[in-house]
């Protein structure tokens, strides 16, 4: 990964997002906006915007509520809202993520041969705005003319989820356009993080994109004629990944820290059991091939007949400490992340570039997405058909990505039509052949737990009803009651001090369980899921 400490980055020292544009532009060193070049603060956006404090971000939450990680003894009580962690993201993302894209904007211009540097800031974008509203809900997006205007120092209403989803669909139906004539572009490989300058890699995970926000709305044809425009355009093979490799050779706080430095990230109990074949609400029998390059075995073996294989217990409490020690060697026996060889999806050295990364969308999910949209009649083909090949593409990006590191083995295709084999029966109602489409995304996705758990929202599967997931142990301080299923992140606390006459009402309490209500496109709506309720989505 090329370092980018350059002159440039004075233009992005700034006090505060309030700040004119002229008055931004007037750094020590010299350099001003017509000497700047936009594709230094685009690998500054693209890699802040993943690597910006992931822990407090994003292992804290969505890996938890996606069901991929578990945290170490005592570390954390589950679904309760940790201000100190949860806020961080909503504040880096308006104050020093939108003021670089802002900034790349007004660089770029009109300027013919920035067209699609400028498209591909617009998508990143886009990325990181449903960081916000899925996590979150309703947020300041519109300004008063009704454009998109977040993060130029202007306080704003919050604006609806709906009519965000609208906007950025929109303006991602313009980057494919602006992708269609890549002649005469400036060339900003070096610091394109994600394609490496490859336009049509970003024309793709544009279309995939729409495929993505189109399906959140699901429960209506509502943007179902531009996912069927999109899936015409999207990824198209298993080397289409979208991911961002990290860089271990400087200061990070992802797996690398989180698992091998500091032990405080442990795979989940639900996620390992499917790995193992023994989840008790989708049993196959036989060991996911995939296990084997996403995790290791425990280093000592277990005790009173546990496996070390088995994932950290999801509903831990202080109560079962002492039992988790005994039967399982402290944390020693629990399977690992496969950080130490280089057939390892998450291996790394210090000389960075290797298989650690940060993932956003790939050539598996677009084909999910294919089969829901098969399934919902939106369009043409065999939803059992897309399913398999999904769960096949899925194994073979494995065999693309550790290539990065020297690794060389792959998923045989023996290997996998013997697992798809053992699955399962696909369904007979759409309920049931949408849960299994599902609890395969849901492994192929993996670790991309942002979108895991949107989808889990949005669906209900993997379900806690048939026991695919684990309830955890909620407690009185939890954002959740008893029974209930994580829907949100409520809002900062900041929000609350500066700009509280715009918070949706419905949220004006700030001590109000306000986890367990839903994002508009939830399964339940705006309300509540049990845990202890069979989903049933619209059809």
């Amino acid at each position: 990964m090329k370092k980018f400490i350059i002159p440039v980055l004075a233009l992005l020292a700034l006090a505060s997002c309030t700040a004119k544009f002229d008055e931004m532009n007037k750094p020590t060193t010299g350099l001003t906006m017509d000497s700047a070049q936009p594709m230094y603060i685009f690998g500054r956006t693209l890699y802040n915007g993943s690597s910006n404090d992931h822990q407090r971000n994003f292992n804290l939450n969505d890996d938890m509520y996606a069901h991929y990680f578990a945290q170490g003894l005592g570390w954390t009580d589950f679904w309760r809202y940790n201000a100190g962690w949860g806020d961080i993201y909503w504040r880096d993302f308006y104050t020093d993520r939108l003021q670089e894209y802002w900034l790349i904007d007004e660089i770029c211009g009109d300027q013919a041969e920035y067209k699609c540097i400028k498209a591909a800031n617009d998508v990143w974008n886009v990325v990181l705005w449903l960081r916000v509203i899925d996590r979150h809900g309703d947020a300041p997006y519109f300004d008063a003319e009704g454009k998109f205007g977040a993060g130029k120092g202007t306080t704003l209403p919050y604006s609806k989820v709906e009519d965000i989803y609208a906007d950025l669909i929109s303006r991602l139906k313009a980057d494919v356009a602006a992708f269609g004539n890549t002649a005469g572009q400036f060339d900003f490989a070096a610091y394109d993080f994600l394609f490496n300058n490859d336009w049509n890699q970003w024309k793709k995970f544009a279309n995939t994109l729409i495929m993505r926000l189109s399906m959140r709305y699901s429960k209506t044809d509502k943007f179902k004629a531009d996912f069927v425009a999109a899936a015409g355009g999207c990824f198209d093979s298993p080397s289409d990944y979208a991911r961002i490799s990290c860089d271990t050779g400087v200061w990070g706080d992802y797996y690398d820290r989180t698992f091998n430095d500091w032990s405080n990230t442990f795979t989940n109990c639900d996620f390992m059991s499917m790995m193992n074949g023994t989840n008790k609400g989708y049993k196959t029998g036989v060991v996911d091939p995939r296990r084997a390059f996403f995790f290791l075995p425990g280093t000592a073996e277990a005790t009173a007949g546990n496996s070390n294989w088995d994932g950290y217990p999801f509903d831990y409490t202080s109560d079962t400490e002492a039992t988790i020690v005994k039967n399982h060697g402290g944390n020693k026996s629990y399977a690992r992340l496969n950080m130490y060889n280089v057939d390892g999806f998450f291996h790394y050295s210090k000389a960075g570039n290797e298989n650690l990364s940060w993932c956003y969308g790939s050539y598996s999910e677009a084909l999910f997405l294919k089969a829901e949209g098969a399934l919902r009649g939106w369009i043409s083909g065999d939803p059992e058909a897309l399913f398999k090949q999904a769960i096949k593409a899925s194994m073979d990006e494995i065999g693309i990505f550790i290539t990065r590191s020297g690794g060389k083995a792959t998923i045989s295709e023996a290997e996998a039509n013997a697992y798809i084999a053992a699955l399962p029966a696909f369904g007979s109602t759409k309920e049931e052949k949408l849960r299994s489409i599902m609890i395969q995304k849901w492994i192929a996705l993996y670790p991309n737990s942002v979108e895991a758990w949107a989808e889990q929202r949005r669906t209900g599967y993997p379900d806690y009803y048939s026991g695919v997931l684990t309830y955890p142990a909620v407690s009185a301080s939890s954002g959740v009651s008893v029974g209930n299923i994580i829907q949100r992140i409520p809002y900062p606390q900041n929000e609350y001090n500066t700009n509280a006459g715009n918070i949706p009402s419905e949220f004006s309490d700030y001590n109000a369980k306000n986890m367990e209500k839903g994002i508009i496109w939830s399964l339940k709506g705006t309300g509540t899921q049990s845990a202890t309720t069979a989903p049933s989505n619209a059809f």
